[in-house]
């Protein structure tokens, strides 16, 4: 069934995974003629977002994955292993734009100074709302095989 609380996880994923388009995963602060100096780095406004690097849009990839495993209910097993490799990808896409941001933090000059933003938490809850909802999967998976043992 839809309404199950897994639909609820899985689109709670799908929102803690939209999130980071539209909010800054890291600020830059210090002095913004050095930082508007730096060239093409993704810190020249101060602010780092996910919108600004090509890979970004690989969270729409993410977001799309999260909302259509909701509607795999009736094959289950699916659905487990979709939510899993979603998870990881999850995973992945966390490491990618940490290591995009150190690289680029790097780039700016000493006396500025980055601190991690708004946007840079919620994928951590996306991962968390999926393995929930790979629980619950699961959970109602080993409901229906322990019915059918007992037909």
């Amino acid at each position: 069934m839809i309404q199950r609380i897994q639909s609820i996880y899985l689109l709670l994923a799908a929102i803690a995974l939209f999130c980071p388009a539209f909010l800054p995963l890291a600020t830059a602060t210090g002095d913004q003629a050095a930082l508007l100096a730096t060239g093409d780095n993704y810190f020249a406004d101060g602010t780092f977002w996910s919108k600004e690097h090509p890979a970004g849009y690989s969270l729409f990839i993410l977001i799309s994955g999260a909302i259509s495993i909701i509607f795999m209910y009736k094959n289950r097993p699916k659905q487990m292993q979709s939510t899993g490799v979603l998870a990881f990808a999850s995973a992945i896409y966390i490491v990618l734009f940490a290591a995009l941001g150190v690289l680029n933090a790097q780039r700016l000059p000493d006396t500025a100074s980055v601190q991690p933003g708004i946007g840079a938490y919620p994928p951590i809850l996306a991962i968390i709302f999926l393995l929930l909802a790979y629980r619950a999967i699961k959970k109602d998976e080993n409901l229906v095989r322990s019915s059918d043992r007992l037909r």
